[in-house]
């Protein structure tokens, strides 16, 4: 039975715990990060203690910090990398090895503006737009270079200037972080395409669907939820046959940035879960609980309109709870609220809306709806106690 998200954190970073819907925001990035984490560690063993490092550099420069898993954009991004010499490859692979941490920092958060160009930077470098020169590195924090970006192998941060960056070194970060990727899913690669040959000849003889047709459908979901074409976009596929139903994943990323998810069912291609992070929505102030009495009607109405029209679903529930976090007053989920669309056997459709933006965010589907909210409240006790999130608040919808 079914009732945990698709890919859990709180079982990958199991040395912290996350609120639920924090899991549920960055769970993409977390499991990349998780990825380069758990390369690392097939080469040098490393106290389990530092996966919260990976949440810490998810977060930090106050966006997401994804890490690609062998998901190159273009051709050409592909051949810079691969034109990448064997002393630098050496030289970055003896960086991370004698490094303490698994995920980036930086000594300040990205402006706005310098978020924007970041997003079309990512762009650009993905149809061939290089930096001129590398992005500049030391053994340790250097006081005397206050005015210049650089990065400090002991610790993995990467030291911001006080003014806005320019595009070349933005495209240097962009640069160096696909280059230190590149090396990491070279090392393992070969050990990584044998457990994925593996799961796809277990897909196989089950009469599963391709990846080639879960990859088709996931940029069919992509537009049909969220208007987007991929095109410009890291592509991440895999096969997964390690849950509670095989299944494909099927992501698309602009780094740092943008983040859609879907786990589709390999045995038929059947949408099991759609999610997406968008940094942007990280940095907005809470709403004030009172803004959910004037939207929740219209939100429930596009939840329910996604769910029938776009996703297919038929009209067989028979309750319909919403659910937000109120802490003091206000929405600590980063202004989401959830609607359960319960059937009557228990099982349900939960679609996550963004209240401020007024769009639909996410979709998954549930087996055990009482289950699952057991499961959310637990960790919601234990959060509300540490004073660390709000309240789980639950209430039926007049239908």
């Amino acid at each position: 039975m079914n009732t945990k998200q698709p890919f859990d954190p709180k079982e990958i970073l199991n040395s912290i715990e996350l609120p639920d819907d924090l899991d549920r925001l960055i769970g993409d990035s977390v499991e990349k990060g998780y990825e380069r984490m758990r390369r690392k560690t097939k080469i040098k063993k490393v106290s389990m203690v530092r996966r919260a490092a990976v949440i810490a550099g998810i977060i930090a420069a106050g966006c997401l910090a994804a890490i690609p898993v062998k998901a190159w954009v273009s051709s050409l991004v592909q051949e810079r990398m691969e034109q990448v010499p064997a002393e630098e490859q050496k030289e970055l692979e003896n960086v991370m090895d004698s490094q303490t941490v698994n995920a980036d920092t930086y000594s300040r958060e990205y402006t706005q503006e310098e978020k924007a160009r970041d997003a079309e930077l990512r762009k650009a470098y993905a149809g061939g737009t290089f930096p001129e020169s590398e992005l500049r590195q030391e053994k340790t924090a250097d006081e005397t270079l206050a005015d210049v970006l650089y990065y400090a192998q002991d610790n993995s941060v990467f030291h911001l200037p006080e003014r806005e960056l320019t595009d070349e070194e933005l495209l240097q970060i962009i640069d160096f972080q696909t280059k230190r990727d590149y090396v990491l899913s070279q090392r393992t690669s070969q050990e990584y395409e044998e457990q994925r040959r593996e799961a796809r000849e277990e897909i196989a003889a089950e009469g599963g669907i391709t990846e080639e047709k879960a990859i088709e459908l996931g940029k069919e979901w992509l537009n049909r939820l969220y208007g987007i074409t991929g095109e410009g976009m890291e592509l991440n596929h895999y096969p997964d046959t390690d849950g509670d139903r095989n299944s494909y994943n099927v992501n698309f990323s602009i780094q740092s940035h943008e983040y859609y998810y879907f786990l589709l069912d390999s045995r038929n291609g059947e949408l099991i879960h759609a999610m997406n992070s968008i940094a942007d929505d990280l940095d907005r102030e809470p709403l004030a609980v009172s803004v959910l009495e004037d939207k929740k009607d219209a939100l429930y109405r596009m939840a329910e309109d996604y769910l029938v029209s776009r996703l297919g679903k038929e009209k067989d529930y028979e309750r319909v709870v919403y659910s937000y976090r109120d802490k003091d007053g206000l929405l600590d989920n980063f202004n989401h609220i959830f609607f359960y669309f319960i059937k009557a056997d228990g099982s349900a459709y939960e679609m996550r809306m963004n209240v401020e933006r007024e769009a639909f965010s996410d979709f998954q589907m549930i087996d055990n709806y009482e289950e699952y909210v057991e499961n959310l409240n637990k960790i919601g006790e234990s959060n509300a106690a540490q004073n660390r999130k709000g309240k789980l608040v639950y209430k039926d919808m007049e239908l």
